[in-house]
């Protein structure tokens, strides 16, 4: 494998005048991660693909590497047309192994993001979580970043502070069905007064609309279980996966 320098990287996003906060929102990863790319003698060939990917740019224009396969095992699923309209992408790493990119709503953004969810602008310009998937999904997905600690119980079940959890967008003509609950336990209830809030579903009447909203946190004084109506829901998700 050839070596790649970070620092070219970092002359590189010098001639395009791109500051560290703009890359790292560009390749969906954390400030001090670019700042390690500029000092890493080797990049990984999984970081290579993402620098070259997001920023529309070859290995030669950023490394000084010529390649007759740019992406050599990669290879770019591009972005879904109507399914996905908050631009979700998908990069082939390897046979059966794809790089799943979504917009992240940062805890300091929720607020804005109560106000702006259906603004397309406002989403595309969020900065961006990947995970490894196995296979190319479609539906609408989004990250967010958990504050708070309603939902750490100290187990292995628990989506502490800090966390950020992946989550899949249901549908509103399918929230008159039971959300079921058995292969995703937890939920992100996106709500008119309360904001964007991680629960468990406790119980759920189809007929008033009404779900029992339940926190991990064993301290019911300061984490009660709550009802919410569905009336006053803009958006639900359950979560798909949880990074800490």
């Amino acid at each position: 494998m050839a070596d790649y320098q970070g620092e070219k990287f970092k002359e590189f996003l010098k001639t395009r005048n791109i500051s560290v906060i703009k890359a790292a929102e560009m390749l969906g990863v954390s400030r001090n991660t670019v700042y390690q790319y500029f000092g890493s003698s080797s990049l990984t060939r999984e970081t290579v693909i993402n620098i070259i990917t997001h920023f529309n740019t070859t290995e030669e224009e950023v490394f000084g590497i010529i390649s007759k396969k740019p992406y050599e095992n990669a290879r770019i699923i591009g972005e879904l047309p109507e399914e996905n309209p908050e631009n979700t992408r998908f990069i082939e790493i390897s046979p059966g192994r794809y790089r799943m990119s979504v917009p992240l709503v940062e805890y300091q953004a929720k607020a804005g993001y109560l106000m702006e969810y259906a603004d397309h602008t406002f989403i595309e310009e969020l900065p961006r979580h990947e995970i490894t998937v196995s296979k190319y999904h479609r539906g609408k997905y989004i990250a967010f970043e958990v504050d708070g600690d309603s939902m750490d119980d100290g187990t292995i079940n628990s989506i502490p502070d800090g966390c950020i959890i992946t989550c899949r967008e249901i549908k509103r003509d399918l929230w008159q069905s039971k959300l079921h609950t058995h292969k995703y336990p937890n939920w992100v209830f996106v709500h008119r007064s309360k904001g964007v809030v991680v629960k468990q579903i406790k119980s759920q009447d189809l007929d008033t609309g009404v779900i029992l909203l339940h926190s991990l946190n064993p301290n019911k004084d300061l984490y009660p279980d709550y009802e919410i109506h569905l009336d006053d829901v803009l958006q639900i998700f359950n979560v798909v996966k949880r990074e800490f």
